[in-house]
């Protein structure tokens, strides 16, 4: 009986790790904490994208300011542009009378397809008679089509800085891994940003 509860031990522990290497999560590395500067947490923050394009920007401001609160994402001020200008910026902070600014740049965006070349398979049907004769069989083709997957993956860095003095009090590097689309990206990436920034208790 021993016995039996150590191997059902050893199996749960091995089938927790086959789904942990199974899993490809965003990866956080901290560039820069300066714990020195006060305002921790911050009340209020205005969000800013850098992105590529407009859409880009307007849906990662979107998805970090859906899980903060009192946050306000900087295209509602500034306008939708791909780009934003530091004056723009610091005039929109103090216009929503934000305490802190979250910056988020894309840093880059890799994809990656494998394509899967399609196959004919025969499907075989008996017609009657004796199933030992080949030509009693009617056959379909199945053609089966090629396969295109793409795996996307993003590199984004994001600082906090005080809108008071414009001190840059936090800097995170996050990498999200093997995505389908360029919206989960986004998701990852987001959500990854707004965990670290509550667990160094810089947001509540």
């Amino acid at each position: 009986m021993q016995r039996l509860a150590v191997r059902a031990f050893i199996a749960g522990i091995l089938i927790a790790f086959a789904f942990t290497g199974c899993a490809t999560p965003t990866e956080i590395v901290k560039l820069h904490h300066d714990k020195s500067q006060s305002g921790a947490p911050y009340d209020k923050l205005l969000v800013v994208a850098i992105a590529m394009d407009e859409d880009g920007r307007r849906r990662l401001e979107n998805l970090l300011t859906d899980d903060i609160a009192s946050a306000v994402p900087s295209y509602r001020i500034t306008g939708l542009t791909a780009s934003v200008l530091q004056e723009q910026i610091d005039n929109a902070a103090a216009e929503v009378s934000a305490d802190g600014i979250l910056v988020t740049h894309i840093v880059s965006v890799d994809q990656e397809a494998e394509f899967t070349k399609g196959r004919t398979e025969l499907k075989f049907e008996c017609r009657g008679g004796d199933p030992a004769d080949y030509f009693l069989y009617d056959h379909e083709e199945l053609k089966l089509p090629d396969d295109i997957k793409v795996a996307h993956s993003m590199v984004t860095v994001t600082n906090l800085y005080s809108s008071g003095n414009g001190a840059r009090i936090w800097t995170i590097q996050s990498t999200c891994f093997d995505k389908s689309s360029m919206d989960d990206v986004l998701q990852e990436e987001a959500k990854a940003i707004v965990r670290q920034l509550r667990h160094d208790r810089l947001i509540d």
